[in-house]
């Protein structure tokens, strides 16, 4: 638990270093630019995921640490183009892009891993305690933007996010280590860990196309996205409209990136865990869905700083104190190659495919005004719930069977 919790904590604290950054800089052009932002992510999460898919048949032991070698290689030459000041707007909508696969990638990565080394009965026990240690990076990172970029400028920031997610490359050594101990007896678990991840490079999507409970998980990724993208664009038209200088906007990005670390960690220390194990996934998952459905409809009706703060908070500590631990938990009850291949798909993919789709949709309701607004939020919560609990069904089903053999 304290090695995966510490790895997941440098991978996120790597992030959070330069989120508000990225948040600030992109508004210093148009906001309606984001959908086209978010079109060309889903191109590149697209493109990427044969190339996982491909990679992973060299074994876990090599390509998780190469993935965390490659975005710090990236971090440093972003952080070279911004200390030259090359191309500032060009750079940033790249960087842009470039960090919001960053975003799902490394950390899908990590709890394929994690998927991979523990089994269901011991995930349920642990995955919040180590989503807590996740939460404790996105509070380093802000803290650390916030303390250092004044003395180091953005291309510092970038170098320290590097540095963290080399940090976190030599921390699945630490988590394999433990994974060997923790599964010791009865099999050769170095052979089990290391070996090659069977299937070709599209399997995973093949495999996603094919299975009831990936197309369910599927369907709740891009309701969380679509949620998640609506308050994102709010966050972006008020911001912008009300703070026109970056430095405020970055300064406000901070601060709710700081409150959402403390209240997820008080979510996942006490809440996760527990609820999770009492409750099962599918029940944890229909938290989301009500945070979201209500705090979309608050900002449609009144969008104001300070419903943007209360929103934001609510709904990212409900993604990050409850659904990530309870939705990884669907994840340890499929077989390996899916755990790698199927799983990287729809939390790259898919989920970016939400951003690219419910970006345009929410810039079009957005200008219907704040009552079409609300009204669509319900059908869209309506099925989100019921993807929910399917899941929770589904997840019991693969349980029982895995039990049974």
């Amino acid at each position: 638990m304290a090695a995966a919790a510490g790895t997941f904590g440098a991978v996120l604290a790597s992030y959070s270093a330069f989120r508000p950054i990225r948040d600030a800089l992109i508004l210093d052009g148009d906001p309606d630019r984001i959908p086209w932002l978010f079109t060309a992510t889903f191109v590149v999460a697209l493109a990427l995921a044969p190339v996982w898919g491909r990679l992973v048949a060299r074994g876990p032991r090599h390509v998780v640490p190469l993935a965390f070698h490659g975005f710090a290689l990236c971090a440093l030459g972003f952080a070279a183009a911004s200390h030259a000041e090359l191309a500032p707007v060009l750079v940033g909508r790249v960087f842009y892009v470039w960090s919001a696969v960053f975003n799902l990638f490394v950390v899908s990565v990590l709890w394929s891993l994690l998927a991979d080394l523990l089994g269901h009965a011991t995930a349920r026990r642990l995955y919040g305690p180590i989503a807590a240690g996740g939460t404790v990076g996105t509070f380093v990172g802000p803290l650390l933007t916030q303390a250092l970029v004044g003395g180091i400028g953005v291309a510092g920031i970038l170098v320290v996010s590097a540095a963290l997610l080399e940090l976190a490359a030599l921390g699945v050594i630490a988590v394999r280590r433990a994974a060997r101990r923790l599964n010791a007896g009865g099999r050769d678990d170095d052979e089990r860990i290391d070996r090659p991840v069977a299937g070709g490079a599209f399997d995973g999507l093949t495999h996603v196309a094919r299975s009831p409970y990936l197309r369910s998980i599927v369907g709740y990724v891009l309701c969380t996205s679509c949620a998640a993208t609506f308050v994102y664009l709010a966050q972006a038209h008020i911001a912008k409209d009300l703070l026109p200088d970056r430095l405020a906007r970055t300064e406000l990005f901070a601060s709710i990136d700081i409150w959402v670390a403390v209240a997820t960690f008080a979510v996942q220390i006490a809440l996760a865990g527990p609820l999770v194990g009492l409750l099962g996934p599918g029940l944890v998952l229909c938290a989301l869905p009500v945070v979201q459905g209500v705090g979309i409809a608050a900002l449609a009706v009144a969008p104001s700083l300070a419903v943007l703060v209360g929103v934001a908070i609510a709904g990212r500590t409900a993604t990050h104190g409850l659904t990530r631990p309870a939705r990884e938990l669907l994840f340890t009850v499929l077989d390996r190659d899916d755990k790698y291949r199927a799983k990287n798909v729809i939390d790259t993919v898919a989920y970016r495919f939400g951003d690219l789709a419910s970006s345009w949709l929410g810039e079009a309701l957005g200008a219907a005004g704040a009552l079409v607004m609300t009204v669509a939020t319900l059908p869209l919560v309506d099925g989100w719930l019921a993807l929910a609990t399917a899941l929770g069904a589904g997840f019991r089903r693969r349980v029982i069977a895995k039990d049974a053999t």
